[in-house]
């Protein structure tokens, strides 16, 4: 059995896309990427599991104006994310989790993403979180600020 973080999450429901192609080829390469993750998936084992040719494969991906690298970058980086918002994970274990073989490759990559370093974003997602936790409890009846002239 795997060692993979994404066990208990329902991958189907894991969509690493940000566009809304309903193409089902890319759908089901997208599950195989996650699944092969963190071992580096290949475009020739995909089309095997796919029941096609590479070439088939690749015709259907330059069809939908994608690549297969292109879709394995948007699944890591959709994933890395998700992963980043788990802060007993560390930036080392990420990057093995998405197929880094140095943490160093993955802070690279997610930098070109986001155009900021992984541990950087986390920071600005959990004072986000805790922005917004301060702000609702505001809201809660009980809890009123009245400005007024005496």
């Amino acid at each position: 059995m795997k060692n993979n973080i994404l066990t208990g999450y329902s991958l189907a429901a894991f969509d690493c896309s940000q566009s809304t192609q309903p193409q089902p080829v890319l759908a089901q390469l997208r599950q195989f990427i996650l699944q092969q993750l963190p071992q580096a998936p290949r475009l020739t084992d995909a089309a095997s599991t796919l029941n096609m040719s590479s070439r088939t494969l690749q015709r259907a991906l330059q069809q939908a104006d994608t690549s297969f690298r292109q879709l394995m970058c948007q699944c890591r980086h959709q994933l890395a994310h998700h992963y980043l918002q788990d802060a007993s994970l560390s930036l080392q274990q990420i990057a093995f989790q998405l197929g880094f073989a140095e943490q160093s490759s993955f802070q690279k990559a997610f930098k070109c993403w986001q155009g900021c370093s992984p541990g950087v974003f986390r920071q600005r997602q959990q004072l986000a979180a805790n922005r917004r936790r301060h702000l609702s409890g505001l809201h809660q009846p009980g809890l009123q600020v009245n400005y007024g002239i005496n």
